[in-house]
């Protein structure tokens, strides 16, 4: 756990290249959790890897409370930051065992005392201050610590005496769900007691069905779960809420017996605006998602997009690839769609063209609240604002045609030019509008003239002019609105 760009997931690599666990996320940041196994000096760890953007403290805080032991990665050149307090904060409720993973302190700049006493001033005293937390000193670049820090793990693994219990009715936690086109529910488990095998009868308070399949985190096929592993699962008849228990029953029966009318997870409650008042502009968004977790991160962050000017509405949200019927519906509630981290069929992507149906696309939370934003101002009114340019006072008139009036004025203020718009006053009061269409002076046409300057003028407009009308001359500035 830690603040983004720490490098949890950049040690997780260094991990990889000996013992075969990730590959990097998009954008070098992680977007949801992750559970990979290593094996080091003959033992097995499952790790957790959850992101650190400010989007995703639910799933950090689902990452304490599913782990055994944590580890606090903080950036030893920039020390605490927002996402490691709240971490922080989160394994102090959890009453885990913790270590401290001092990243990049291979950087010239890094200072790990400095963040020893930052940690101190958070009520964590590492060992070397007289303490009881582990702190080690790491660098994903040049792999320093890496295996003292395993060491560590097992070491606290050790002295707490956590022991699995085999003979428990199999129970894990959902760490992750989501819904394949091709498969049908993928949900991602760790184990916490019993075995789990394939063809047990499973359920959680909102999804049951039959385990078809386990996988590992290479994708491997396997029979059976022990405790502390982590797994794809499938065979669910539908997504289960993420955080929930998963039990093994002895039949279907007793499975949909624990059932209940669980509420939607968070991300399907919609909280941002659903509805805007008559006068404010609005973006209706449906927004699908790989998983569970990145939707309840997505609607996160909708939450605090300024909503001041445009206000947005979640119509419908959803896990799973898009489809058909999904266009269908975007269209019918003039919706854009809003996926993330999806892969898009060639033909969905047409038919939404079809249906002139806006699908945008991201594998980023910050890129995502980019575009949205920037799909806000589109459907914002452009500010207009009006620059007085110049006064016409009106001493002769030639004639009408169908076209416009001919008419002389003096310049009393300003500058005016062909092509602008002016106001009618007469006695004070504005009785209409037109267009100045061409200037001539001496019989020759013009382009722009100044004050004191009489000038002929071809104006069109529905009202007719008298002499003694002042023209009021200006222009609308349009601007892009802006949220």
């Amino acid at each position: 756990m830690g603040h983004v760009d720490h490098g949890k997931t950049s040690i997780l690599e260094v991990i990889r290249n000996d013992f075969a666990l990730t590959a990097k996320e998009s954008g070098g940041i992680t977007q949801h959790i992750g559970a990979y196994e290593a094996e080091f000096q003959g033992k097995k760890i499952t790790f957790i890897d959850t992101p650190g953007h400010e989007a995703f403290s639910a799933m950090r805080e689902r990452g304490a409370n599913v782990a055994d032991i944590a580890v606090l990665v903080i950036d030893a050149c920039e020390g605490m930051k927002p996402q490691t307090k709240e971490a922080l904060a989160f394994i102090k409720a959890t009453n885990i065992p913790f270590v401290i993973a001092l990243n990049k302190i291979d950087k010239p700049e890094a200072d790990a005392e400095k963040v020893k006493n930052e940690l101190h001033k958070e009520a964590v005293t590492v060992e070397s201050w007289g303490g009881k937390v582990p702190c080690v000193k790491t660098s994903a670049k040049t792999k320093q610590g890496i295996n003292e820090l395993l060491e560590t793990i097992w070491l606290l693994w050790a002295i707490e005496n956590i022991k699995p219990d085999l003979d428990h009715n199999p129970e894990a936690v959902v760490i992750e769900s989501s819904l394949d086109a091709k498969r049908g529910t993928i949900a991602t488990i760790i184990a916490e007691k019993g075995i789990f095998q394939t063809g047990q009868i499973v359920a959680t308070k909102s999804a049951f069905g039959k385990i078809k399949k386990m996988m590992d985190f290479k994708g491997k096929e396997i029979e059976q779960l022990l405790p502390g592993q982590a797994a794809k699962l499938l065979g669910l008849e539908m997504p289960p809420l993420v955080g929930e228990k998963l039990c093994v029953y002895a039949n279907i029966e007793s499975a949909k017996s624990c059932l209940q009318s669980a509420p939607l997870p968070q991300a399907a409650q919609s909280p941002v605006a659903d509805s805007a008042p008559d006068d404010k502009p609005f973006l209706n968004l449906f927004i699908k998602a790989d998983v569970y977790g990145s939707l309840e991160a997505i609607c996160s962050v909708l939450q605090n997009i300024n909503q001041e000017k445009v206000a947005l509405r979640i119509i419908k949200t959803a896990v799973g690839e898009i489809t058909a019927s999904d266009i269908k519906e975007a269209e019918t509630m003039e919706a854009i769609i809003l996926a993330f981290r999806l892969k898009i069929d060639p033909t969905v992507e047409n038919f939404a063209r079809q249906k002139r149906v806006k699908i945008k696309n991201f594998d980023v939370i910050y890129e995502m609240v980019q575009g949205i934003r920037m799909e806000m101002e589109a459907v914002l009114a452009p500010d207009i604002k009006r620059v007085d340019l110049a006064k016409i006072k009106i001493i002769a008139y030639f004639k009408k045609s169908k076209q416009a009036q001919i008419i002389g004025g003096r310049i009393l203020e300003g500058e005016v030019t062909q092509n602008t718009m002016a106001e009618i006053v007469r006695n004070e009061e504005v009785i209409g509008k037109g267009k100045i269409k061409s200037l001539e002076k001496e019989k020759k046409q013009i382009g722009k003239a100044g004050k004191g300057e009489e000038i002929g003028i071809m104006f069109s407009s529905d009202v007719k002019i008298e002499l003694g009308d002042i023209l009021q001359v200006f222009r609308e500035e349009r601007t892009k609105g802006i949220l």
